[in-house]
Order: structure tokens, then C-alpha cells, then sequence
């Protein structure tokens, strides 16, 4: 999969298009307080890029900003976790709970990237399935892509 550059940046009071130079600009001011990075990609489907550290500083607002992305983009999430640099279970209570409010709305969550540190706490959980690790969205026509045994 290439990478794409987010063209929007989710922030807590709207999600805004922005020039390339502010968007990055932005998404390093909010990692600097939380050490977390959200970004979305166009594209069918959208990808929600994470970056840095998903752990109990960073969880409640990864949680809430994915919540505000169901509710304005709705249930169906894609997500890129190749720029997580730690997780620990306060990030998979956040992704947990993300995916129960997709389900609940008839929707979707699937991880399509993984860095080896995101890779290795869910597979230590035996999480690959209820996150689909490497599932490819519905329609996208992506291949499967599964993390390192």
C-alpha cells in the first residue's frame, strides 16, 4: 500500500482541510502534548493514520477523536498504525472501544498497517481477529496483509 499524505487533520473542533506545511505543523503541535499523531487520508476508504506513543497519556484522547470521527465520517474505520512507536493496553482499551461503537452502528474497524511494536502487543492479546489485522476493508481491493510471526 503507498502511503498517502493526509490532507485534513482532525483536531477537537472540527476536522479542517489544510496546506500540506500546515497540517504537518499541526499534527506535530498535538504530538507534542500527548505524544499522539491522528491524520486522515483521502481515499476509498479512508485511512485514519496513528503515530507515537498509544499509551494512558495519549489513550483518552486517541479514543475520543476516533469516537468524533464515527460520529462525522461514519461506523466504517480503516486504520494505519505504522507510525505507533509504543502501545500499551490503554491504547487497545481505545481501540477496543472504538470498535464496539463501529459494531454497535453497524459498522467496520479494521487495521490495515501495523508497526512491530503495534504488531507485537496485539498479537500477544490474541487481538489479530478482533481488530482484523491486516483484513482488508470491504471493497477496497487491497490484498491481505498480516504481521510477522
Amino acid at each position: 500500500m503507498a502511503s498517502r499524505r493526509p490532507d485534513r487533520v482532525v483536531g477537537h473542533d472540527s476536522t479542517v482541510p489544510l496546506p500540506s506545511s500546515q497540517a504537518e505543523q499541526r499534527i506535530r503541535d498535538r504530538a507534542e502534548t500527548t505524544g499522539i499523531r491522528v491524520g486522515v487520508c483521502p481515499g476509498t476508504p479512508q485511512v485514519v493514520e496513528i503515530g507515537g506513543e498509544m499509551d494512558i497519556l495519549s489513550a483518552p484522547e486517541l479514543r475520543e477523536e476516533l469516537l468524533r470521527l464515527v460520529r462525522r465520517r461514519g461506523p466504517h474505520l480503516s486504520l494505519d498504525l505504522s507510525g505507533v512507536t509504543f502501545m500499551d493496553c490503554a491504547g487497545i482499551r481505545a481501540l477496543l472501544a472504538t470498535r464496539r461503537r463501529v459494531q454497535l452502528e453497524g459498522g467496520w474497524l479494521r487495521i490495515v498497517r501495523a508497526s512491530p511494536s503495534a504488531c507485537r502487543t496485539i498479537s500477544l492479546l490474541g487481538l489479530q481477529e478482533a481488530l482484523a489485522l491486516g483484513v482488508p476493508a470491504p471493497g477496497s481491493g487491497a490484498e491481505e496483509r498480516r504481521c510477522p510471526d
